[in-house]
């Protein structure tokens, strides 16, 4: 595994490599047809959308604009061309930074290891692979990172409340007067940011 200037030395950048590792392991054990969460993707998909954002510019208008999204899976597609293995090993050997983020490397950390953690779970609950195991540093980051989206992709569905289920931290993610109040570890916060109660394993109240 390669690092760049951008991750050495950095703690919070060798987590993101760490969930980068974690998740070309799990692409590699599902295999490239494997289903995911990602409706309509399967693993393949999901190598080419991370190779994508980190390598290929022209393919990230499509990402937020629907009448573009045609071009985003052509170059998608492209770049898992060469085969799967070969994408696979593409990605592990590359730097995790991902510049679509649009983020100082300094900071982005948080974004980058959500994205890498959020896609391992795609793969992993939707192939019954073993379940994903982080330490308290990890979890705490996730905490962070599933506020933000939770706020990002919730934002017109009323009030929203989280709750850490491993240490009783509440945050209210949205204002409003019909709240939800989502109660689960990190992880599954974050999963359910994504992809909603059903694989996310949590306890949504209201």
């Amino acid at each position: 595994m390669s690092s760049s200037p951008r991750t050495r030395g950095s703690e919070g950048w060798g987590r993101v490599l760490a969930a980068r590792d974690r998740f070309v392991d799990a692409a590699r054990a599902a295999g490239p047809d494997a289903p995911t969460l990602c409706s309509g993707w399967t693993v393949r998909h999901l190598v080419g959308h991370l190779l994508t954002l980190r390598d290929d510019p022209l393919s990230w208008p499509g990402v937020a604009l629907p009448r573009l999204a045609g071009l985003t899976e052509r170059r998608m597609a492209a770049a898992t061309a060469s085969g799967f293995e070969d994408a696979l090993t593409r990605l592990a050997e590359g730097s995790p930074f991902m510049p679509m983020v649009f983020e100082s490397p300094r900071s982005a950390w948080g974004h980058h290891l959500g994205e890498y953690a959020a896609h391992t779970e795609d793969v992993v609950r939707a192939n019954a692979l073993p379940p994903t195991m982080v330490d308290g540093v990890t979890a705490d980051a996730l905490w962070r990172r599933a506020r933000v989206a939770a706020r990002q992709l919730h934002r017109r569905s009323g009030g929203l409340v989280l709750e850490r289920a491993d240490t009783g931290a509440v945050a209210r993610v949205l204002p409003g007067a019909s709240t939800r109040h989502v109660v689960g570890v990190p992880l599954d916060l974050l999963v359910w940011a994504h992809r909603g109660a059903g694989p996310a394993g949590v306890r949504v109240i209201g």
